[in-house]
């Protein structure tokens, strides 16, 4: 399980298999929306830094990595932060992708899972759904239940 402090008013969308576990989107424009998807790993990976890899090829940080997924986004890199809260450390992320949508993601590492969370508008809305979508991810824990 987890906690989120998600939109009120917005449709409530349940799994899609290999796309999302829980999806809210705005009633009026799909392109806003926000979805928690999960992944099972090892047992042994305890922390979003593991997404560094290790050795030669390893990705010296969040910045790193940041651009890594910016690229795979054809995407700008606008911010990579780390977090942590609760002894949980999350990696957050602010897009600016090429096809005008503009896009937060949160990763973590919890109860055997790297939990992602993204946040997604057009960038001409951007300016107005900030505060509310930095608001969800900072909400968002995953927990034991």
């Amino acid at each position: 399980g987890w906690v989120i402090l998600a939109p009120s008013g917005w449709n409530k969308f349940e799994g899609e298999v290999g796309a999302y576990d829980v999806k809210w989107q705005d009633l009026v424009d799909s392109k806003e929306n926000i979805k928690v998807s999960s992944t099972p790993v090892k047992s042994t990976t305890t922390s979003i830094s593991a997404l560094l890899g290790e050795g030669e090829n390893a990705l010296s940080g969040v910045d790193e990595l940041g651009k890594k997924l910016a690229s795979k986004r054809n995407a700008k890199l606008v911010s990579a932060n780390e977090r942590l809260t609760d002894d949980v450390l999350f990696y957050e992320f602010d897009f600016a992708i090429d096809d005008g949508t503009h896009q937060l993601l949160s990763l973590s590492v919890n109860k055997g899972k790297i939990w992602s969370l993204d946040a997604n508008t057009i960038e001409k809305r951007w300016s107005k759904r900030e505060e509310m979508y930095k608001n969800v991810l900072g909400s968002f824990m995953p927990k034991l239940t």
